[in-house]
């Protein structure tokens, strides 16, 4: 930005009221200007994850929810439908332990041979001591009479001199890419457990065999997605050979489905194969290239809403439309609750009026507030709106699609379950800083959508990927 310098006393009385009205004019300008500038680094500054879509991690030690809750609404310890994890009590245990008292009672009788029954059962879960097992393999030769030899074939993954079994490789590969270690401290690890250490460049090629291993059952999944009531979409930027590219995730209650793309928009999507041939409720932040595959109907995330609604509401103190958009749609939300609690399929037609009206009605009064900026005749180009304006328009124009949980209650108020598909990646880059090679991300594709889908459908997803090693 250029700024003026500033004339002396002589030369403003020097100057003609034309030239002095052609200062004022440009001083004036260049407030506004800066005034506008100042107001955009201050909303920068008062951004959170309440308010805005920056990540929970930024917020550091002042997180809160996005949505208001209300004191009391909830009592202590685990919800409703929470699964509990209490250590639960088996009834064939491994081992049977008896804890006898020894010695003799005071009157001086031996306490083994007295009557005994049975007092407390206690039980204490531990798991083996870790012990590295080596099975030689010794190849059986047969010769027939006629002179043919035959051989024994040796078990799948068992290759010449000395291999890795397959738990101890589903180990490795699913401390790096289920539980984002990095591959030094997994060798570490397995080291110190077991007494033997794979190299790095083992465990990335373990990861890379087991990866083409399961990629038909990645396409599958893909197409199981593809085929259901409702699923949720997002993306995010990652890195690869030092390259931002995109991760595209599509996930259901059951699957889950990363890819990763040079692209973010149609392009991506289309490769993914989902989206293309999908035609559910599909669940999404408002990425507009989500659009353009029609034959879906398309479901926006309420959370996303809140939190610009909060941003508004604390920035624009004495403004009454953020404020009730917001309880409109907690309302909303709670009415879904409340009725599917009372095992009913739509919500109480006077109040889904009710929502819908004072949904429209403040709406249309924040549009009065902010309205919009017509475009002039002539100019190129949309004209820029006001942040508040923007929302208020896609409130306005994808009001089906923002309140189409109401309608259906199989569609989810928000996209939080495609938003947590998200965040374990985030800590895979914390830990690596991105991946070397397109070929990495993708076999990370590949299994962390088998790793993710294996839990959602109460499968050890460590199992899983034994059963790919073992060849089954």
């Amino acid at each position: 930005m250029i700024t003026p310098s500033r004339p002396s006393q002589t030369e403003l009385n020097q100057m003609s009221h034309a030239e002095k009205d052609a200062l004022f004019t440009r001083l004036f300008d260049l407030l506004e200007s800066m005034v506008k500038r100042l107001e955009e680094f201050e909303g920068r500054v008062e951004k959170n994850s309440r308010n805005s879509s920056k990540p929970p991690s930024s917020d550091g030690l002042n997180r809160q929810a996005a949505e208001p809750r209300e004191a009391g609404s909830r009592r202590n310890g685990g919800q409703p439908g929470h699964t509990g994890v209490t250590r639960a009590w088996t009834e064939t245990p491994d081992r049977v332990q008896e804890i006898r008292p020894e010695g003799t009672c005071d009157c001086g009788r031996v306490l083994a041979e007295q009557v005994e029954r049975l007092g407390e059962r206690r039980q204490q879960i531990e798991i083996p001591e870790p012990k590295a097992e080596v099975t030689e393999y010794r190849q059986i030769v047969v010769k027939c009479a006629c002179g043919c030899e035959h051989r024994g074939a040796f078990p799948f993954g068992v290759t010449p001199y000395v291999s890795y079994g397959p738990r101890l490789k589903a180990y490795a590969v699913g401390l790096v890419d289920g539980h984002f270690v990095s591959l030094e401290r997994t060798a570490e690890i397995i080291e110190d457990q077991y007494g033997v250490r794979p190299s790095d460049g083992a465990i990335q090629g373990w990861i890379g065999q087991v990866a083409g291993v399961l990629k038909p059952t990645w396409e599958a999944t893909g197409q199981a997605i593809a085929a259901a009531d409702v699923a949720h979409f997002d993306e995010s930027g990652v890195r690869v050979n030092g390259r931002t590219v995109w991760l595209h995730v599509a996930g259901t209650a059951e699957h889950a489905f990363y890819i990763i793309h040079p692209k973010r928009g149609e392009e991506a999507m289309v490769a993914a194969g989902i989206l293309p041939i999908f035609t559910g409720y599909a669940v999404h932040d408002h990425w507009i290239a989500c659009f353009k595959f029609e034959a879906a109907s398309h479901s926006l995330c309420n959370a996303h809403i809140l939190r610009e609604l909060r941003y508004f509401e604390e920035a624009r103190n004495g403004h009454r439309w953020p404020i009730e958009l917001r309880e409109t749609l907690v309302d909303g939300k709670r009415a879904v609750e409340e009725a599917r609690a009372a095992g009913q399929t739509a919500i109480d037609p006077e109040r889904l009026a009710s929502i819908l009206a004072r949904y429209d009605t403040w709406v249309g009064l924040g549009l009065q507030v902010f309205p919009e900026i017509p475009r002039e005749a002539g100019k190129k180009g949309r004209p820029k709106q006001a942040p508040e304006t923007n929302l208020l328009r896609r409130m306005r124009d994808f009001k089906t699609e923002i309140l189409r949980f109401l309608d259906d209650f199989r569609v989810p108020f928000d996209n939080n379950l495609a938003e947590r598909l998200v965040r374990p990646v985030k800590v895979k880059l914390k830990v690596a800083g991105g991946f070397r090679a397109l070929g990495g991300s993708e076999a990370f594709c590949i299994l962390r959508s088998v790793w993710e889908t294996s839990k959602r459908q109460g499968i050890n997803p460590f199992q899983t990927l034994r059963v790919a090693f073992a060849g089954g």
